[in-house]
């Protein structure tokens, strides 16, 4: 059955074993964070309300200890005493005018007090606070002199008190005791909501609440309604337990007991389950909406990170299948649908033809055959050692005379960023394959040299005739068919006309390379010879400023958007005197410079020719506003290629360059920069961080090295070595190698040998 519904395609069989992992492992999880939090909830719950408990307690006992204080102090006061203690005989309004004005003096100091009476059975006059004189028979709060009649606490105990219909904490001093014969008191009222919100620290509207009981389980203090009040006095409590569940009505209640010690009174407070678990409920709801949102996010994640990493594998797969035929051993066995078997028995046949190809590549004469062939293209004075071996290890000068020939990636900035260093190199390696292949067909002796960049260069052996020129001009346009076929890559061509060794070949070759971006320029599909650049040159506008040209290319390398906003005003501002074809041709000429500078880069892919593509613009302002937009382009992808990852790709074509051109005794950083297209600063820092030693050092070390591997190799001379190694003169040369080695290169090849 499951081998029925399960998908064929491997990335389809991964995703869909992934979302079974991937939505078991959230449900777990989102299953065990909410119970988690639950639990520490409802621990949080508990002791938040501990700790609420233990802070009404301890507020409690202080503030009913300094009002018990308080009252003291009102009772021992001098005027006070003497009024309550003064006999019928003694009586003076005198006396009484100075206990008023104590008794108005502590009312203001404690904002507790709602009322105090003095109280002198001796006279029989009780004086309130409220500066009112009663007899003991007409006083309104009879049933305060019945409990002072009738008290037989020995110490101070509070009470609680009702005065027409409003509740009060009342403190009567001083407490008689049954053998004590007192006839002055002092009764004190204190505020019942004054004591909720400043002792307890609650009020009526809090969703908890506080309930303290008398010895009598009559209601002291708290913020309970009438109906929860009623409630908790009918009910009976546990005694042992400090903590139960109680419900009341629609409400269930976590309640958590304390007793005052001094006062006697049982503490209760009160906490609404339903708070806590309304509260518990949403939060839980948002985790579980959370985690669905997140599981829906992880599918798709999942599914396009399948999509796009492992469905190439099965359209891999697909494609090896299809290569390696139904006669492969992989279609005998039971793993015919397996695309993992596929591929695994594909590469190990690419592994075996690569293992063959880089022993062919690892070969230390095909190696040095190339080095030398590199030399010889880029020195302006032919080495006669190098002569001699290309004389004798390749047939390029057998009939005295040869032509150059360059292939030319197109776009190569696409290409750049499709393949990687390793894959790229892969590929130039086959296009010169390819290329002295079809020479070779064609009857032509050529050996290619690959400058890791975006060309490879064909030195052809060819006879002595300009009449061969048609010849040459189509078995360069078979390479490009060939490649084209083979390698999926457009690449333009240039071929030189016939030379011998006594041409100055950097000037040719850099000629010929210039001649493979014609077709940016016209549009014209084919290999181009010398006489095409000749007729560029002579075709080119003298009036642009080519100065201005530099510092535009040179602001765009540096990143310095101000200055090249400058620059390009100036470089364009007199074009607007200018006829059309002398302005066209001026725009294609600094379109083609930018192209030249920037030929990693991808911001003219898809352009064939400069001049169609200026005839979609209607002024000269459109024209400027998109070359100035380009260029910015370029600085914005310049600066992320830079951050990126590829550094240390960056640092390896950097050495590849410095091994490929360390015989020209003029190459330097800002060479080694502009190969890699980025500035001469932002390289030194890479090579920096990558190899811990400066580019130039590097350069020089790499020098010494050559100079060494040529000096116990070979017989040259040394000024012959001194020129391989690219040093400008002999006594530089001599003092390098000296400060390197502590030896002059004499005596270190006598040493050596």
């Amino acid at each position: 059955m499951w081998s029925r519904i399960k998908p064929k395609k491997m990335y389809l069989n991964i995703f869909l074993y992934s979302c079974i992992v991937v939505s078991l492992l959230t449900l777990v999880f989102t299953m065990f964070l909410s119970q988690q939090f639950v639990r520490n909830a409802i621990d949080e719950m508990d002791k938040s309300n501990q700790e609420k408990m233990k802070q009404v307690i301890k507020t409690s006992e202080f503030t009913l200890q300094k009002l018990r204080q308080f009252a003291l102090r009102v009772y021992s006061d001098e005027s006070i005493a003497l009024w309550m203690n003064m006999e019928k005989n003694d009586y003076s309004p005198l006396v009484l005018n100075k206990a008023a004005t104590s008794v108005r003096e502590f009312m203001s100091s404690e904002p507790f007090i709602h009322g105090i009476y003095l109280i002198n059975f001796n006279i029989d006059q009780i004086y309130t606070s409220e500066s009112s004189i009663y007899s003991t028979q007409d006083f309104y709060d009879q049933i305060m002199l019945n409990y002072i009649k009738g008290q037989k606490t020995p110490y101070l105990q509070y009470v609680n008190h009702e005065v027409d219909g409003e509740s009060y904490l009342a403190l009567v001093v001083p407490a008689a005791g049954p053998n004590q014969n007192y006839q002055g008191f002092v009764a004190i009222l204190f505020s019942k909501p004054l004591l909720n919100e400043n002792m307890l620290q609650i009020s009526e509207e809090d969703q908890n609440k506080i309930y303290i009981e008398g010895k009598n389980k009559e209601f002291i203090l708290g913020n309970t309604d009438s109906a929860l009040t009623k409630a908790l006095m009918e009910m009976d409590k546990p005694a042992a337990e400090p903590n139960w569940k109680w419900k009341s009505g629609n409400e269930t209640w976590s309640i958590q007991s304390e007793r005052l010690p001094i006062e006697g009174w049982n503490v209760y407070h009160l906490s609404p389950i339903s708070l806590w678990q309304a509260k518990v409920t949403k939060i839980r709801i948002e985790i579980i909406g959370s985690s669905v949102f997140l599981l829906l996010a992880l599918l798709l994640f999942l599914f396009w990170q399948s999509y796009r990493s492992l469905k190439p594998i099965s359209d891999l797969a697909l494609q090896i299948k299809s290569k390696l035929g139904k006669e492969h051993p992989v279609m005998q066995t039971m793993n015919t649908n397996n695309e993992m078997a596929w591929i695994h028995s594909g590469f190990h046949s690419l592994v075996e033809k690569i293992e063959q190809l880089d022993l062919s590549i690892k070969s230390s004469k095909a190696l040095v055959k190339d080095d030398f062939l590199r030399q010889w293209i880029l020195n302006s004075k032919s080495s006669k050692p190098i002569e001699e071996f290309i004389r004798i290890q390749t047939q390029i000068l057998s009939t005295g005379w040869f032509r150059m020939a360059i292939i030319r990636l197109e776009s190569f900035g696409r290409f750049d960023e499709h393949y990687d260093f390793a894959s790229r190199k892969l590929l130039r390696f086959a296009m010169g394959n390819i290329m002295a292949e079809v020479l070779a067909n064609h009857g032509y002796a050529a050996e290619t040299v690959d400058f890791g960049s975006d060309h490879i260069v064909a030195l052809i052996s060819s006879p002595a005739l300009e009449g061969d020129m048609a010849q040459a001009i189509g078995a360069m346009e078979d390479v490009r068919v060939q490649i084209r076929q083979w390698l999926k890559l457009e690449v333009h061509a240039a071929v030189s006309s016939v030379l011998d060794v006594e041409e100055n070949l950097p000037i040719i070759y850099s000629q010929l390379y210039e001649l493979t971006l014609m077709r940016f320029i016209n549009d014209e599909d084919r290999v181009f010879t010398s006489e095409d650049l000749e007729r560029y040159e002579r075709g080119k506008d003298s009036d642009l400023d080519e100065a201005l040209l530099k510092q535009v290319i040179h602001s765009v390398q540096l990143k310095n958007e101000k200055a090249l906003e400058g620059y390009f005003d100036q470089l364009t501002l007199h074009m607007q005197e200018l006829s059309y074809e002398e302005c066209k041709l001026q725009l294609t000429h600094i379109i083609y410079s930018i192209m030249k500078n920037f030929k990693n880069h991808t911001t003219f892919h898809g352009m064939k020719s400069i001049h169609s593509f200026l005839e979609q613009f209607v002024t000269l302002g459109e024209v400027k506003s998109w070359i100035y937009q380009e260029m910015l382009q370029i600085i914005d992808r310049h600066g992320k290629k830079n951050v990126s990852s590829r550094k240390e790709e960056v640092a390896v074509e950097m050495i590849e360059y410095v091994r490929n051109h360390l015989h020209n005794p003029m190459l330097s950083v800002d060479d080694v920069a502009d190969h890699v297209s980025i500035s001469v600063n932002y390289a030194r820092q890479i090579f920096k961080d990558h190899f811990h030693c400066s580019l130039s050092d590097f350069i020089t070390n790499q020098r010494i090295e050559h100079a060494i591997k040529l000096l116990t190799t070979t017989d040259w001379t040394v000024a012959d070595i001194t020129e391989q190694s690219g040093f400008q003169t002999k006594s530089t040369f001599f003092s390098t190698f000296k400060r390197a080695t502590g030896m002059t290169p004499n005596q270190y090849r006598m040493e050596k040998t």
